[in-house]
């Protein structure tokens, strides 16, 4: 993803599309930019609307995504300014805005907005919108290539007007085929041939339409590739492509005539089922596809084998219009992919799942401000003398009517709502006081997510807490997985060398379980490594994860750093620990969480 300032090359060849996003919250603008960047989209990223005229034509902006309510510039304003050097078909302009307001958006209308979208944004709609304006900026461009080349025929023609009325015909001629074409590409997708998101959504709203009870009832089957991705990583967007292709073809080929099949984005496809047979007509058409796109299929001389996962909503079974038949279809999509292989019908359980998860949400955006998502203290302690080191800052949710919510069910929905974020800095600030009260100069280690790492205030925040809060730098230690620095190495360590030059330091959480582990550790101010409890559980049992575990620990001696031993759950395991050398460990053993680190040193003691 291109960076906030706008560093990348500009003449450097884009996807579908570079888009300029533009949002001064980070979490929103790094979720969002990666999820278009997941629809096959060039994103560049800048958190405010100053100067982003001259941005649009420095970078070669096609499409803009303008937050409304930003500080130092209002999204009105930034739609004048562009307005004035851009016109609307040409540089096309999607204002997000976390409103549903009449007089904002006939404001952003009146003020040359192309189009709007309300937050909390549904990536399907917005992605589908973005197609639809790409699209129609292309078919512009086109029209004014043609208009341009038979504005310099007619000029060259005009001494010879038998000759010109010819050349005329013929370009005119060329001009209908190239509208048609431009009509085609606008509505199909280039790579497979079937229609796009935004004709599949146009042939959804026209067969709802024709709904009248159960006649002219239909299916609409999301289908998700299971293994394309790592299909794609491995041979290269080249092969995937050819893939993408012979699976639209057999798609194609496995439904009637009467259906509609369309490719919606990256491995994503989806069929409009009509017809008589009710729910075992649909489930063996499901079937009927999931046996053709399980089939090996040879590109390049590899024998490559995909395979799918379908999600089923019903019209009018289901829902009655198209967002609510989308909406249903990917929770059975998603419901599927829990077995690979398989379709799944929409239900009420689902229903009760997704309503389970909205209330749940809802509760989160409130909770979050008020505080009652809070931290809890894990004590890691000195293996030799299980003296306290300090603790590990884990999130917990002590509900006022449902008791203890667990974080296996709200952080996912935190993740895809894009409140990670805030929760972070809410239970960083927590736990910073709480510490304070606490006895002992104990270290306070908390987990930071990968949106964060690449979040150029990310250190000015933490040091602004830290300061607001009273709590030394040299008692903070951040820790960090292998996988949120993953491609984008730099600014990771531009991030954190930035909080160690404050004093703070820095751990590589669950060391050993991906694979470039040691190129991370030449390249990040590493302090600590913290070997991941998968390995540190079959230490007394298994030989080989003894091994590993010793090398780990003698790696971290040999380079100075201070090692943890992640999930000790007995005194056998704490023994073979301590015989390797293993300075520092966490676990069970040595008490669970605790609301107050306090409860926890006197717990500890006892046990001492």
């Amino acid at each position: 993803m291109s960076s906030a300032q706008g560093n990348e090359d500009a003449s450097s060849a884009t996807r579908l599309g570079r888009i300029l996003l533009v949002d001064d919250q980070a979490q929103n603008r790094d979720m969002l930019g990666r999820r278009l960047e997941r629809r096959g989209y060039d994103v560049v990223l800048r958190e405010t609307a100053i100067g982003i005229e001259d941005a649009i034509e420095e970078l070669n902006i096609e499409l803009v995504l303008l937050d409304w309510m930003m500080p130092e510039r209002s999204g009105l304003d930034a739609l004048q300014g562009i307005r004035q050097r851009f016109d609307a078909e040409h540089v096309p302009v999607i204002v997000v805005t976390a409103l549903d307001d009449g007089d904002i958006v006939s404001k952003a209308l009146e003020g040359g907005a192309n189009d709007y979208i309300t937050k909390p944004i549904d990536l399907r709609v917005l992605t589908a919108r973005v197609k639809a304006q790409l699209d129609r900026r292309q078919a512009v461009l086109e029209l004014d290539a043609i208009r341009a080349s038979l504005e310099r025929t007619v000029q060259e023609r005009t001494q010879d007007l038998v000759s010109a009325n010819e050349t005329l015909s013929a370009e005119i001629g060329e001009r209908e085929a190239a509208e048609a074409r431009a009509q085609s590409l606008a509505r199909h997708d280039p790579l497979t041939g079937l229609a796009n998101r935004r004709h599949f959504l146009e042939e959804l709203d026209r067969r709802i339409a024709l709904v009248g009870g159960e006649e002219n009832a239909f299916a609409l089957m999301f289908v998700d590739l299971d293994r394309f991705k790592p299909i794609n990583d491995v041979h290269g967007h080249a092969i995937g492509d050819q893939l993408l292709q012979v699976i639209g073809t057999r798609l194609q080929a496995c439904i009637r005539d009467d259906s509609f099949s369309a490719r919606l984005g990256g491995d994503e496809f989806a069929v409009l089922l009509e017809g008589p047979g009710g729910r075992e007509a649909v489930a063996a058409a499901a079937r009927r596809i999931l046996h053709e796109l399980s089939a090996p299929i040879l590109v390049n001389g590899l024998k490559l084998t995909v395979g799918a996962s379908i999600g089923i909503s019903l019209c009018p079974e289901d829902g009655h219009d198209a967002a609510e038949l989308l909406q249903r279809g990917d929770a059975a999509m998603l419901r599927a992919k829990e077995d690979r292989g398989a379709y799944k019908f929409f239900d009420s359980s689902i229903d009760e799942e997704l309503k389970s998860k909205a209330a749940l949400e809802a509760e989160l955006r409130t909770a979050i401000p008020n505080g009652d998502i809070v931290p809890y203290f894990q004590p890691v302690v000195h293996c030799d003398t299980g003296e306290l080191a300090g603790f590990e800052v884990l999130a917990r949710w002590p509900h006022r009517e449902r008791g203890m919510i667990s974080p296996v069910d709200f952080i996912p929905v935190a993740e895809d709502a894009g409140l990670v974020d805030a929760m972070f800095w809410a239970l960083l600030a927590q736990a910073c006081r709480k510490a304070l009260d606490a006895p002992g100069e104990f270290i306070l280690a908390v987990n930071i997510s990968p949106s964060q790492v690449r979040d150029q205030w990310f250190p000015e925040k933490v040091l602004r807490t830290l300061r607001e809060t009273g709590f030394p730098a040299q008692r903070l230690e951040i820790e960090v997985t292998e996988s949120a620095m993953i491609g984008d190495v730099a600014r990771a360590k531009s991030s954190l060398m930035s909080l160690k030059n404050q004093g703070v330091r820095i751990a590589l959480d669950d060391f050993g379980t991906g694979y470039s582990s040691l190129f991370l550790l030449r390249e990040l101010p590493i302090d600590k490594l913290k070997i991941d409890r998968s390995f540190v559980a079959r230490i007394t049992t298994d030989r080989e994860n003894a091994t590993i575990v010793g090398a780990l620990v003698g790696l971290g001696k040999a380079l100075g750093l201070k090692v943890t031993a992640e999930g000790v759950e007995d005194e056998e395991t704490a023994a073979a620990l301590r015989a390797m050398g293993c300075e520092l460990a966490q676990g069970y053993l040595y008490g669970a969480a605790t609301e107050f680190p306090q409860y926890a040193v006197q717990k500890l003691r006892v046990a001492v």
